[in-house]
């Protein structure tokens, strides 16, 4: 049962980014005029399909995608084009606007990511208190024999073996080291101040020294609350920004590190692994923001110049612009024959290595 959960998430994660993806192309065609015959939510063979104005709308048995069909691409030169005017194909269109048409799937990646992060942020995004204030007492721990409580106010620690008093402002405060207490003991007495509702509170703890933390360990987790409209905005910009320097350092290290960085790289076997441990957990945050993470992953690996993605149409067009005419057809299709073999290799390698990496 968990598998199918699993498949179906994998299949709407990756199905609504590639649809996204190609419904921002054919938005922006529709702006500019350019003729569309298909608009396809999935691939293989047809189980509905309902024709517009002039374009036919399809739903697909295969959920893995889609695609539209647009006058003027190189690989949908046939007989369904013949009668199209030239300035309503991408050949007859200004640059400017081709350059828009082939950015406006990444554009829709983006907005995609922003969305879904910002959604999560405003209904169930949290921040930490800006005091010391109890959200957890962990079981077992030094807080717990104490007599901490969810909801304390941490004001003040004493340290019994050198009387030195920490008045307590924030969450760091508490983060209490041998450096800092001047020490090397194993373990050390505090006597907590606490606000306790409108009383306070004295209590005695026994803190060890844990060397994974470099610090005495108290046990507890501080409080958060909930995001406001603005810090949701803010967060959801961060958010997208810190993934997009992300993947521009992972690419970089493609170029420069290949052999070291290529090994680390997943594919969709990879990514099914993740779906599936986020799936378990099931909180449908975590599936949101791998959603984000992937849009954005997809936005940003269509702008590489590579053949056959949407950067090297950019470059295409930009390339026709300043030498005044369009290149030949066999160039732009072998290029991106080649383009497209260069990333079906990558892409069996990269597979391979996530199920050596399942096996091990």
């Amino acid at each position: 049962m968990q598998t199918i959960i699993t498949i179906i998430v994998f299949l709407l994660i990756l199905g609504s980014i590639i649809i996204i993806h190609e419904f921002g192309h054919f938005m922006a065609a529709k702006i500019f005029g350019v003729y569309c015959s298909h608009f396809s939510i999935g691939f293989g063979p047809k189980l509905w399909s309902k024709k517009g104005k002039e374009t036919e709308y399809e739903i697909r048995a295969l959920p893995f995608g889609g695609f539209v069909s647009m006058a003027g691409e190189e690989q949908s030169e046939d007989d369904e084009f013949k009668d199209v005017p030239i300035e309503r194909t991408l050949k007859g269109i200004k640059t400017y606007q081709k350059v828009i048409i082939f950015l406006a799937g990444v554009f829709m990646n983006f907005i995609l990511a922003i969305v879904v992060t910002f959604g999560v942020n405003l209904f169930s995004g949290q921040l930490p208190v800006n005091n010391a204030q109890v959200g957890q007492v962990i079981e077992n721990s030094a807080a717990q024999e104490a007599g901490l409580q969810t909801g304390d106010i941490i004001q003040e620690m004493t340290i019994n073996e050198t009387g030195q008093v920490i008045l307590v402002s924030n969450f760091d405060d508490i983060q209490l080291t041998q450096e800092g207490l001047n020490t090397t003991a194993s373990s050390i007495h505090v006597q907590i101040k606490v606000q306790r509702g409108n009383q306070t509170e004295m209590l005695n703890a026994t803190l060890k020294y844990d060397s994974t933390s470099q610090a005495y360990k108290l046990g507890i987790y501080q409080a958060t609350r909930s995001m406001n409209l603005a810090e949701s905005i803010q967060y959801t910009f961060i958010s997208i920004g810190e993934m997009s320097v992300a993947i521009f350092a992972a690419l970089s290290q493609l170029i420069t590190r290949f052999s070291d960085t290529v090994t680390q790289l997943s594919g969709p076997v990879g990514i099914f692994q993740v779906t599936s441990q986020v799936t378990q957990t099931g909180q449908v945050t975590y599936i949101l923001n791998l959603l984000s993470l992937l849009s954005v992953n997809v936005g940003i690996f269509n702008l590489l110049p590579i053949p056959g993605l949407d950067g090297c149409q950019v470059l295409f067009a930009l390339i026709e612009k300043v030498i005044g005419r369009e290149l030949p057809e066999k160039v732009k299709i072998g290029l991106q024959l080649c383009g497209l073999g260069l990333v079906m290799l990558l892409m069996v390698f990269v597979t391979y290595q996530d199920i050596l990496r399942i096996f091990q």
